[in-house]
C-alpha cells in the first residue's frame, strides 16, 4: 500500500457513520435483516427448484465430478484409500471414495464485505472459521450452498479512530441433492477500513492504493539444506496411517500428540475459486519421489532455495481438470475501484507471495486422517490466521474480535503463542497437535484436538482445532450415523 499521511483521513465513531457510509451500508444491513426473517430453509423445495428466484441467501449450485474430487484428493491426501480406492471405499459401507471435507464450503459465497463503495483502504485481519461435516460428499452428488445469516460488530474505539473496525462473522449450510445437509459453516473475519477526507482522495486508488497489510512477505525465504532434508524425510519415514485398523476412543488419552506430518516445501500457491471451497492449483508433496532412492535421482535440486524439483513443472503442479480456471470475488475488468481482486492478494507461480488459509487447513486433514483412521470421522475443523497479535506485531495495531477461538491455548505448552506468521511460498507444512478433551454427547464418542502449522524454523503459520468422533468399545464399529443415509 502507498505511504499516506494519516491526516488525510476521516475520524471515525462506534455507530456514527459519514454521509458516504449511510446508503451502502444501510443496503448492506437491509440484506442481512432478510436472511434473518427469511428462516431456515426450505431444503426440499431448494433441491427440487421449487423456492421463489428471490429468495434470500441463496448460493451457487456445485455439481461434484469424479475429476475435481480426485484431483484434491490426490493432491492432499494421495495414500489414502478411503480417498483414491473406491472398492476399499465400499468395503467400509461408503458408497464411493469420499471428497475431502470442505470441498463445497466456498468462504466467499458466505462472507460478504463491509461494501467497498463505504471506504477508501482495507486491512483484513483474524480469519477464524469452522466447517462442520455432517455425511459424506460423493463423485455425481450436487451441491446447494445456502448462507443462513450475517452479523457486523463495529469495534471501533468510542474516542474514535481513522479506522473503522468492523467484526463480520457469517454462517450457512451445503445440501446435497437429496436435501440432506452436509456441512455447516461459520466465517469470522475483521475489517478495518480508513475514508479520505473531502478532497483528499488521490486522484488514482487503484488495488496498491487501497489495500492495507502488515509485510508478510519481509521474512526471509529459507534455504533448505542437507541436514533440512535429513529432517524431513526422518518425519515421513515416521509417518503411520492407521487405516482400517480402529482408533478407539477408550485408547486415547487427554495429552496425547499424533505424530507428527509434513508437506512442502510448497513451491506454488493455489488460487480462489468459486464455488470450491478448496481453490485450485498449487503444487503437492514430493514425498514420494524424495522417499524412493530411484525417483529421487530424476529431481533437480535448485541451488538458490535448495528444494528438489522435478524438471517438469507439470509434474508437481497438478493439472485443474473439467476446465475449471481460478475466479474470484468480483470481475477484474468491470471491478469498480474500490472492490477486491483476491488474484492481487494470492498469486500463483513460484515468486514469495502468501499462501491461502484453507491450503494449510487441508494439509492439517491429512494429519489428522492419518491418526485417526478409516473408522473415525472428522465432525469439524477449524482455523485462524493472522490474529490481531500478528498484526500488531508488524506495527498494525487491531482490536482483537473476543468471538474468534484460541486454539493454542487448549495445549499448555503453547499457552500464550500465537500464528505470528503468514504461509508463504517456500515453506514448509510441519503439522502438529494435542488431544485436549474426550467425551461422550449423544452416543457419539468425541476428541477435541488442537493443531498448528510450524516452517522449518518453527515459525507458526497456521493454528486450528478439529472435533473427531471414535468408535467405541463399549458399542464396537456399528453402523455410524452418516451410513443411515437413504439410498436413492
Amino acid at each position: 500500500m502507498s505511504s499516506f499521511d494519516p491526516a488525510d483521513f476521516e475520524v471515525l465513531y462506534p455507530g456514527v457513520l459519514t454521509d458516504r457510509e449511510k446508503e451502502p451500508v444501510a443496503r448492506f444491513l437491509a440484506a442481512n435483516r432478510a436472511l434473518e426473517e427469511r428462516g431456515p430453509i426450505d431444503a426440499e423445495a431448494l433441491v427440487a427448484g421449487r423456492l421463489p428466484a428471490d429468495t434470500p441467501g441463496i448460493g451457487p449450485v456445485l455439481p461434484v465430478t469424479e475429476a475435481m474430487v480426485r484431483y484434491n484428493n490426490e493432491k492432499y491426501d494421495p495414500d489414502n484409500p478411503l480417498l483414491n480406492d473406491a472398492a476399499y471405499a465400499r468395503s467400509l459401507g461408503y458408497r464411493d471414495i469420499l471428497a475431502m471435507p470442505c470441498f463445497g464450503a466456498h468462504d466467499d459465497t458466505f462472507m460478504a464485505p463491509y461494501p467497498p463503495e463505504a471506504r477508501d483502504t482495507l486491512l483484513v485481519s483474524q480469519l477464524n472459521h469452522r466447517v462442520a461435516n455432517y455425511r459424506p460428499v460423493y463423485p455425481g452428488d450436487t451441491l446447494y450452498l445456502v448462507i443462513d445469516g450475517r452479523r457486523v460488530i463495529d469495534r471501533t474505539p468510542t474516542e474514535g479512530s481513522i479506522y473503522r473496525h468492523v467484526a463480520l462473522h457469517s454462517w450457512g449450510s451445503v445440501y446435497n441433492q437429496h436435501g440432506q445437509k452436509v456441512n455447516e459453516v461459520v466465517f469470522r473475519v475483521t475489517e478495518s477500513l480508513k475514508i479520505f477526507k473531502e478532497g483528499r482522495r488521490p486522484g488514482k486508488l487503484g488495488f496498491a492504493e487501497m489495500w492495507e497489510a502488515p509485510e508478510w512477505t519481509r521474512r526471509p525465504a529459507h534455504r533448505y539444506t542437507d541436514a533440512d532434508w535429513e529432517f524431513i524425510r526422518g518425519i515421513w519415514a515416521n509417518e503411520r496411517r492407521r487405516g482400517p485398523e480402529p482408533l478407539f476412543w477408550e485408547e486415547v488419552n487427554i495429552g496425547d500428540e499424533p505424530t507428527w506430518t509434513a508437506d512442502g516445501p510448497i513451491l506454488e500457491s493455489l488460487a480462489p475459486t468459486a464455488p470450491y471451497g478448496m481453490g485450485a492449483g498449487g503444487s503437492r508433496t514430493l514425498r514420494k519421489e524424495l522417499m524412493d532412492p530411484l525417483l529421487a535421482k530424476t529431481l533437480v535440486r535448485d541451488e538458490k532455495d535448495g528444494i528438489y524439483r522435478p524438471p517438469r513443472r507439470e509434474d508437481y503442479v497438478p493439472a485443474v481438470p473439467d476446465g475449471v480456471k481460478p475466479f474470484f470475488m468480483v470481475d477484474p475488468e468491470g471491478a469498480e475501484g474500490g472492490a477486491v481482486d483476491t488474484r492481487d492478494i494470492h498469486k500463483g507461480g513460484e515468486d514469495r507471495a502468501v499462501l491461502i488459509n484453507f491450503l494449510g487447513r487441508d494439509l492439517a486433514i491429512r494429519h489428522l486422517n492419518n491418526w485417526m483412521g478409516d473408522h473415525g470421522w472428522l465432525h469439524n475443523i477449524r482455523w485462524g490466521i493472522m490474529p490481531a497479535e500478528a498484526h500488531a506485531a508488524l506495527g498494525k495495531t487491531v482490536p482483537p474480535d473476543p468471538e474468534a477461538e484460541y486454539f493454542l491455548g487448549k495445549v499448555p505448552y503453547m499457552n500464550g503463542k500465537h500464528v505470528m506468521a503468514h504461509g508463504l511460498t517456500g515453506d514448509l507444512a510441519l503439522v502438529k497437535s494435542y488431544v485436549y478433551d474426550k467425551y461422550v454427547r449423544d452416543g457419539d464418542f468425541m476428541v477435541d484436538l488442537a493443531w498448528w502449522i510450524e516452517t522449518i524454523e518453527g515459525d507458526i503459520w497456521l493454528a486450528g482445532g478439529a472435533t473427531v468422533k471414535l468408535p467405541s468399545k463399549r458399542v464396537g464399529l456399528g453402523r455410524q450415523h452418516w451410513e443411515r443415509e437413504v439410498r436413492r
